[in-house]
């Protein structure tokens, strides 16, 4: 203010506002010699320097009651048990002319000696925006390093004036458009410089985190020593010599060291500069190479580089190909995993977290394939046909299902450019191929060829694929109330992926889906197949092409199907088409119809092509997306009511190239062949042999006048069009199809389709935190099933909705019926440097983490200081 300003603002006190008595205190006796120069009309001007305040006070309550008095003091305001003025200055007035004493104003700061503090603050007061900006978080109560960590929240943006949220927007700010550059200041730092602030910035960061450098503290020597107190923290070992001094010793500094990362990985706006500036520590400091010797159970816990989630996968990847130690360690190992920050976190561009879900998910596919084989070690055996044919649709399916699982899962983690399953591949390729399909189809062959099953080609409580529509077609018309049937033809649809769709289906409400096998006709392929499931009361060869007929009529095409449908008030249609239809169209469409065969053909146009047959699991997985969708557009759009899903054959996929001794050689010179396919020969008067299996097609397939010739085992007669990919064989993954019957639920059964997720109770009922790094231990209260889905929560303790620990993630999947096996344990880690009141209530919070919302919250007491007495 100048001499002008200073003389119209206490004009405006006294002749305005009508104030009798003004105290202005000048601490710094700015205006002290202009003090003269200040004219006042009709006021009483003293300086309180040269009277006594004895002295003063009596002259201003014993005086005229009308004298106006401007009491100037070149010093600060005293505190008020000294202050002998201090009833008059009750109902005074106080004028201040410093900028730091207008700035105490504006801030309604309460205690005056914070006033010399405001000077060395000018920098930072000089920008008005900042000023604004810091008013709204300043409080009457705050001394200085309450304002001067307010201050640094303004400058480096945080959305909270704490040291957390500055550290957020900070290290944000070295990460400048998602390049991170920690040798030069960032922006928010030099500024932070720039006002002066960086003592402070340091001073907090000693407070919270014990961070002391006394001789030089930089922003990547601080994050360093931050990244690796971490480590040592969640480490289960001591840590590397390398890294040992650079980790903080004091345990409530080290906790914080702990929390504040923790926080940093689960915000959503920074944890990809927390992966940016974990990535270049882990490097700088070669944790890669540190953790080679580490076990990997040591690295259980452990967060905070992304090296120990690489550390870990290829320890259990290694473990598992060695067979010894893999049961539940390594599958407990995989869950905790499973729950960590790298499985979850969102990466930038590199997708890199779901490839670490992929992995893992593939370790543990490997790892129930091999616990088959454990299981079935002897080999098979069985009585008859019928009982392995019921045993593999029962439970041997599983190699098949775990085998494309697996395969599947590494096809898209070699297609990320990882090679981290390549060594694990070539053990279950081992497993699957070398092991499970020589000795089933050794099994099942002896079945086949001494055992007459392909004379008879029946089994009891199994329907022939050439009685389909006898068997659950027509009678599904029968029923009262059914007026239509759709029936979805999946070509190449095998058993165990249809066993997976039950699964899905199953897990929606309102529908149910019950699966049975089905025993396919031979030749196991499209032709056959697809003839055998329409309506017919004969099928035959045509003795020149080899075309099935039904009842006379062509069935190889679309068109063909649908005009033999037409016979029995039905329609054939690719599934494409019929998904493209507003649901209007589709009504109209099927409205005439009383049966729908809808035709998807995803397996084994893929599988069936040199080019593609690599992608013939992907394909699968593709199918089992397009079945899933498809029944939803029938239940939904149509008003269906009942779909029936089945194959017209199965396949068998290796992924081991076939050898020469893979493939049996036939002479067809001078036999009347009719058909020649890679797994089959068909034509009249065939002769079997030492290789092949021979079957008369009258019983197999309920087709007469033909012979077929299959090679035995998995033996080929050619490899054209692809030979990892095969079907038109005997083999059970062949000739086990799958009827699917999924039916809409209404009424009471409806309620038996409600999905839900599992429940959770935390155990015990004594709720009171004595320890800085309490535990909780929680109970599952039901199995996950088809209807009942797994549960992921994130566990936090909280004061209201502040975060006042770490916060982390359970998932409760476990599908075990026993109690003990559905218990698990959370450690949490709280925030040191807080105030804790025992007398208050705080909250262990549990949230969904898929969309948030609060699943439970628990009441605790905290007494922190209980435990420290003892």
């Amino acid at each position: 203010m100048n001499l002008t300003q200073i003389q119209t603002a206490l004009n405006t006190l006294f002749h305005e506002k009508g104030e009798r008595i003004v105290f202005w205190h000048d601490g710094d006796r700015e205006f002290e010699d202009s003090l003269p120069s200040i004219e006042l009309d009709g006021i009483k001007t003293v300086r309180m320097d040269t009277v006594a305040p004895l002295e003063l006070k009596i002259d201003i309550e014993s005086g005229d009651p009308e004298t106006r008095w401007l009491l100037y003091a070149p010093f600060h305001e005293p505190d008020p048990e000294d202050d002998w003025l201090l009833d008059i200055r009750m109902y005074s007035e106080s004028f201040q002319a410093d900028k730091a004493s207008i700035i105490f104003n504006e801030l309604n700061l309460a205690h005056q000696s914070v006033r010399p503090y405001l000077k060395t603050r000018t920098l930072f007061f000089n920008n008005k925006e900042r000023l604004n900006r810091l008013r709204k978080w300043v409080k009457p109560e705050d001394r200085e390093d309450d304002i001067d960590l307010k201050m640094l929240a303004v400058v480096v943006r945080a959305d909270q004036p704490d040291f957390f949220s500055v550290l957020l927007k900070l290290f944000e700010s070295y990460c400048n458009g998602g390049e991170l550059n920690l040798t030069e200041p960032s922006v928010r730092w030099a500024e932070i410089e720039k006002l002066e602030l960086a003592p402070s910035f340091w001073n907090f960061a000693a407070r919270m985190f014990g961070y002391v450098n006394e001789d030089n503290p930089k922003i990547s020597d601080f994050l360093i020593r931050l990244f690796v107190t971490d480590f040592a923290n969640q480490l289960k070992s001591d840590p590397p010599a390398a890294l040992a001094h650079f980790v903080i010793q004091n345990q409530d500094y080290a906790m914080n060291a702990t929390v504040f990362p923790a926080q940093w990985r689960s915000n959503l706006h920074h944890f990809r500069n927390y992966n940016r500036i974990s990535n270049h520590i882990g490097e700088k400091l070669k944790i890669k190479d540190l953790l080679i010797a580490c076990p990997v159970e040591d690295l259980a816990d452990v967060m905070t580089f992304e090296a120990a989630e690489r550390r870990i996968i290829s320890g259990l990847r290694d473990r598992i190909i060695k067979g010894a130690d893999t049961g539940d360690s390594v599958r407990n190992l995989i869950k905790i995993r499973l729950d960590g920050y790298w499985a979850t976190a969102v990466m930038d561009t590199s997708g890199k977290a779901n490839q670490y879900r992929t992995v893992y998910a593939a370790l543990e596919a490997a790892l129930q394939l091999f616990d088959l084989r454990t299981e079935y070690g002897d080999g098979f055996s069985f009585q008859s046909a019928e009982a392995m044919f019921k045993a593999y649709s029962g439970a041997l399916f599983r190699f098949d299902q775990l085998y494309r699982r697996f395969s599947e899962l590494s096809d898209d983690v070699e297609t990320a450019g990882w090679d981290i399953l390549k060594k694990l591949r070539r053990t279950v390729e081992d497993c699957y191929s070398g092991w499970f399909m020589d000795r089933i189809a050794l099994t099942w062959g002896e079945f086949l060829d001494g055992g007459g099953f392909l004379t008879q080609w029946k089994l009891p409580g199994i329907v022939n694929q050439f009685d389909f529509f006898n068997r659950y077609v027509q009678p599904s018309l029968n029923e009262p109330g059914r007026s239509r049937i759709f029936v979805v033809i999946s070509d190449g649809f095998r058993y165990e992926a249809a066993e997976e769709l039950m699964r899905t289906i199953n897990g929606k409400q309102r529908l149910k889906a019950e699966i049975q096998p089905m025993l396919s006709v031979l030749p196991s392929d499209t032709a056959t197949g697809m003839a055998a499931l329409l309506p017919h009361k004969k099928l035959t060869f045509n003795e020149k092409s080899g075309v099935v007929l039904v009842d006379g009529k062509p069935s190889g095409s679309l068109e063909q199907r649908s005009k033999i449908l037409s016979g029995h008030h039905g329609i054939a249609i690719k599934d494409d088409a019929l998904t493209a239809m507003s649901r209007d169209q589709g009504r109209e469409f099927v409205k005439p119809h009383r049966i729908i065969y809808v035709y998807n053909d995803r397996v084994d146009s893929t599988g069936d092509k040199a080019g593609s047959e690599d992608q013939t699991f992907g394909a699968v997985r593709k199918a089992i997306d397009d079945l899933a969708a498809l029944v939803n557009y029938i239940i939904n759009n149509l008003n269906g009511t009942r779909v029936v899903i089945t194959a017209d054959h199965g396949f068998v996929y290796q992924d081991t190239p076939p050898a020469p001794m893979d493939k049996s050689v036939f002479d067809k010179t001078g036999k009347d062949v009719v058909k020649d396919h890679k797994r089959f020969v068909l034509g009249r008067g065939l002769e079997k042999s030492k290789n092949t299996f021979w079957a008369d097609t009258a019983v197999t397939a309920k087709c007469s006048g033909m012979n077929v010739l299959t090679p035995k085992g998995t033996n080929r007669f050619n490899f054209m069009g692809g030979a990892k990919y095969y079907h038109g064989g005997p083999l059970l993954q062949e000739i086990v199809v799958p009827v699917l019957t999924v039916s809409e639920l209404k009424g009471k059964r409806l309620e038996e389709t409600a999905i839900r997720q599992v429940g959770v109770a935390m155990v015990g009922t004594y709720k009171k935190v004595v320890t800085n790094i309490p535990r909780f231990e929680f109970i599952q209260t039901d199995a996950v099933s088809d209807r009942l889905k797994p549960r992921s929560l994130k566990i936090s303790i909280r004061d209201g909705n502040e975060l006042i620990s770490d916060e982390k993630l359970l998932t409760f999947d476990s599908e075990s019926q026993s109690l003990d096996d559905r218990k698990k344990d959370v450690r949490l880690t709280l925030k040191s440097g807080q105030t804790i009141d025992n007398n208050r209530e705080y909250y262990l919070v549990l949230r969904n983490a898929d969309d948030d919302t609060e699943y439970d919250r628990i009441s605790l007491v905290i007494d922190i200081t209980f435990a420290n007495d003892f």
